[in-house]
């Protein structure tokens, strides 16, 4: 797992061209929901887009036309994009289990008001530190208590984080799946909500909720570019569970069709459940230790609602050895690449796969990087510690 070594897997049985798709895959997110999202979302205080920062000394070490990434390290304050999701299934699932306890569904600004049933409840999620942040500052917002579980290995860091808002944290002796289990143990002992972005069997209505609102995201993102006159040859973004790539890319692919960029997912080197799936040609899981700083990634069972859609829509996945993000973190911290940005581990992987690619020419072709190629990268979080 030494220097900038990258595994690549493709998808199964298919070229890396979104081009030679045949198929009429339903959107795995509904796009009146979606819409509804991003129209909540933008009307709440703090809000503004995140910018398209152009990379443009990457771009020409890669040799292609020009990188640009969208930096979500000052969303809402909180550094990550996790605030787009977390806190609007806070949102959907105390307006849920308020109409069914009073038959009168709060509006968003009633709870921002003050709400006195939200006081009465209280919600969790296992998380590895940003989606629990998220959790925790929306609970704040809305007014209800807040139980975050975190895995033993994540940073002392993330839990104060998740603390400053309010919110109780467990730790949890166990990988981030384990204690996905837990909490849902925990939440059923203790009548709690579930607001997990993680989606399996029996649970997917507040997974799908969250990817909702990271379709606000996806939609700055085409606005920024077509105001720049950018058309995308080449995405790569974070996996995790797939909570994120499922709504940025299914967005995308709702808008531009076979126009899309390729997706390529940016994975930890033990946690690369995405690119085993994809190997397989069926959902696999990668089983813990992960032994990565990479936390918000560090996930061996994919989400069942983003497998559904990413096994059919990703292209490629790149699969990272620690080396990988530290590089990207430092290029974009000294500004070498054209910008300066505090990373985080997860958030620079990314970026850390484009770096690595520019010493991996084999692999770079393999991706069909292109002198005209317009690539895009996600830096997902600030760097916290």
């Amino acid at each position: 797992m030494g220097g900038s070594t990258l595994r690549l897997s493709l998808r199964q049985g298919s070229p890396t061209t979104a081009e030679s798709e045949a198929r009429d895959i339903a959107p795995v997110i509904d796009s009146k929901a979606a819409a509804d999202a991003r129209s909540v979302i933008r009307r709440w205080e703090g809000y503004a887009p995140t910018p398209l920062v152009p990379l443009n000394k990457l771009a020409t070490q890669l040799g292609v036309k020009s990188v640009w990434c969208k930096d979500e390290s000052g969303r809402f304050g909180l550094g990550s994009f996790k605030s787009l999701g977390g806190a609007f299934g806070v949102l959907r699932a105390l307006q849920d289990e308020i109409e069914g306890r009073t038959k009168q569904r709060p509006s968003a600004e009633e709870l921002w008001a003050g709400h006195p049933e939200a006081s009465l409840i209280t919600t969790t999620t296992a998380s590895a530190g940003n989606h629990g942040r998220s959790v925790a500052w929306g609970s704040s917002q809305f007014g209800c208590t807040c139980v975050v579980v975190l895995p033993e290995d994540a940073h002392p860091a993330r839990a104060q984080a998740i603390e400053s808002h309010g919110a109780q944290v467990v730790r949890f002796e166990g990988s981030y799946d384990e204690a996905v289990g837990y909490t849902e143990q925990e939440a059923e002992r203790n009548g709690w909500l579930i607001v997990s972005d993680t989606a399996y069997n029996g649970y997917e209505e507040t997974p799908m909720r969250i990817m909702e609102g990271y379709t606000v995201l996806a939609d700055e993102m085409l606005q920024s570019l077509a105001a720049e006159s950018v058309d995308l040859t080449h995405l790569f973004i974070q996996t995790g569970v797939g909570g994120l790539a499922t709504g940025v890319c299914s967005h995308l692919v709702k808008e531009l069709g076979v126009r899309r960029p390729r997706f390529i997912a940016v994975e930890p080197w033990r946690a690369d459940c995405f690119g085993r799936s994809l190997r397989s040609g069926k959902q696999v899981f990668a089983e813990p230790p992960f032994e990565t700083e990479m936390g918000g990634l560090a996930a061996g069972i994919p989400s069942t609602i983003a497998w559904t859609f990413l096994g059919q829509y990703l292209d490629a996945a790149l699969a990272l050895p620690e080396s990988v993000w530290q590089i990207g973190a430092m290029a974009l911290g000294t500004g070498e690449l054209g910008a300066r940005i505090a990373a985080g581990p997860s958030g620079a992987s990314g970026v850390g796969a484009l770096v690595a690619l520019t010493r991996l020419p084999g692999l770079a072709k393999l991706l069909d990087f292109q002198p005209d190629s317009q690539v895009g990268a996600l830096i997902t979080e600030a760097r916290f510690y």
